[in-house]
């Protein structure tokens, strides 16, 4: 039974991995299709760089984490913050390598490599996935119209927002694959569960 968990969560893991990877993808060659300020979008995409991010960034911890607290999985609570912070962390200290001219902002200013936007959101997204799949769409949707929103503004370069793509997926895929190392993961995860009998109780499996 310990396998059928096992492989459950792995299935799960791989297939918020592939989606993660696929749409990181399709949102670099986005951003490398911008042009310039669009008179018609510009609107949508400084709120989505500026008051839409802090919405999605919020509304997606407090939601993994009263998920948690529900499951009483207080080490996923512990995984979602240090996500956050690592994300910070990482952000700030690769912007102060000087790297130009990826380091340069489309202002001349520098500081822009990598976006902290594109990076957070889409660490955020991976988790959001694999917690609640059936809404990945809507995760990546978000992750990717912020990403695109930062180009759209002149905040980013399109360099800026594809290495800030790639490192979010990096740091979601690795403090996630850590944390389904722990024993509360192959317990309580929602995917798992669904692919065992409901005739089997957690205590059974627990004992097993």
């Amino acid at each position: 039974m310990k396998t059928l968990f096992q492989n459950s969560i792995k299935n799960s893991f791989n297939l918020a991995a592939l989606t993660a990877l696929t749409v990181g993808t399709i949102t670099i060659i986005l951003v490398f299709s911008v042009k310039g300020v669009n008179v018609w979008l510009h609107p949508l995409a400084s709120f989505l760089g500026g008051a839409g991010n802090d919405i999605f960034l919020i509304a997606a911890n407090a939601l993994l984490i009263g998920w948690a607290w529900r499951k009483k999985i207080y080490s996923f609570i512990c995984m979602t913050l240090w996500l956050d912070i690592l994300v910070g962390l990482s952000v700030q200290v690769i912007k102060l390598i000087e790297l130009p001219p990826w380091t340069l902002r489309p202002t001349g200013m520098s500081g822009g490599f990598p976006s902290g936007h594109a990076t957070h959101s889409f660490a955020i997204a991976f988790v959001l996935t694999l917690v609640f799949p059936r809404l990945a769409w809507f995760w990546y949707l978000c992750a990717a119209a912020i990403s695109w929103s930062r180009v759209e503004t002149f905040a980013h370069t399109n360099v800026q927002i594809a290495a800030g793509v790639l490192l979010g997926i990096f740091i979601g895929f690795l403090l996630i694959s850590r944390w389904l190392r722990r024993p509360e993961a192959a317990k309580f995860f929602p995917m798992a569960s669904t692919s065992v009998s409901p005739m089997v109780s957690r205590e059974t499996l627990a004992a097993e």
